[in-house]
């Protein structure tokens, strides 16, 4: 078959069917344990055969194809890593949300609504949420230090959407000084971790679009939330987040920027195109721009503001935002 002519910059069609394909190689590849057979040394394809439960045909046309992708090497020594996946819980959470989540992508574009929310789809799926929920738990701890760091003195925390407490657990392990009240869906909030502070971390079930919010926060943290939600619902929740400081306090948001730093490369700007696809199809949320949700905190009162970036995830940032002192 003749491949395509392709002009500057311009993808020809052919390159992302090989691009699919070396995705769904690696998938393979993590599945059957490839890489995980590698990691004590080379193997003759023989041998990983042998490790992985294939036949030696199969294993060596595997092995071939995530060469040709730069995921292994084989050459006189045997078969050997080149490059290692993400964590298998990664990898097969984006294998499946793109290619079972998305299935029906075109019709969610077309009427602006999910035929079923991501929770929905998740929920039925309980090996697939398992991995996001390691991977969130896991999120939480790399991320842990920088914010315990940055965020300002406070004795009460509203933890907004913080669903199973990850960041919540993490904070009061790096803050003592701090009491957290955990705001989610009943069904989420029954399964707080355990591993909780029951002393100084309260569980508090309702809608928080729409329920009370309570008064007198030091803080209100919104980690991972507002990409879930489109403009005009950010907005209405800054507006009655706003309500629950006390006087001094402030609003954090933590999520990822529309706009990427400088520098990070086109994949940075592909991940994030991702994932607001993702979000569009299961939310019917997207990315925002940290300037936009500055300036829509600024409409609930919330004027001055300042950006962290966090070095263990360029594409996350912090927002903190409060009143004029």
């Amino acid at each position: 078959m003749p491949l395509p002519e392709q002009s500057s910059g311009v993808p020809a069609p052919v390159l992302d069917r090989l691009g699919a394909a070396g995705y769904r190689a690696m998938i393979a590849g993590v599945r059957l344990g490839v890489f995980t057979a590698l990691e004590t040394g080379p193997l003759s394809v023989e041998e990983l055969a042998t490790r992985i439960g294939g036949t030696p045909a199969g294993t060596r046309s595997l092995v071939n194809i995530l060469v040709a992708f730069g995921y292994l090497r084989h050459d006189e020594d045997g078969v050997t890593t080149a490059a290692k996946p993400g964590s298998a819980d990664a990898e097969l959470f984006w294998y499946e949300t793109l290619f079972e989540q998305w299935a029906d992508i075109e019709d969610t574009i077309r009427t602006g609504t999910p035929r079923r929310g991501f929770y929905t789809w998740l929920r039925e799926r309980p090996a697939l949420a398992g991995r996001l929920r390691r991977m969130l738990a896991g999120a939480a701890v790399a991320l842990a230090d920088d914010i315990a760091a940055a965020l300002p003195p406070a004795a009460t925390v509203l933890d907004i959407g913080g669903g199973h407490g990850d960041h919540t657990v993490e904070l009061c392990r790096r803050r003592p000084d701090v009491r957290v009240t955990v705001f989610d869906l009943p069904e989420t909030i029954t399964a707080l971790r355990e591993d909780a502070p029951r002393d100084r971390v309260t569980a508090q079930a309702g809608d928080y679009l729409t329920d009370d919010l309570g008064s007198g926060h030091d803080l209100v943290l919104l980690f991972n939330v507002l990409h879930g939600h489109r403009p005009e619902e950010c907005r209405e929740l800054f507006q009655r987040a706003a309500k629950s400081l006390s006087p001094t306090g402030s609003i954090v948001i933590l999520d990822h920027d529309r706009e990427p730093p400088a520098g990070l490369g086109p994949a940075a700007a592909g991940f994030l195109a991702m994932f607001d696809l993702t979000l569009w199809q299961g939310h019917g949320g997207g990315v925002h721009r940290y300037t936009d949700l500055a300036a829509w905190l600024g409409e609930a009162g919330l004027t001055e503001s300042r950006v962290v970036p966090l070095a263990a995830s360029p594409l996350e940032k912090l927002l903190i935002a409060g009143r004029p002192s």
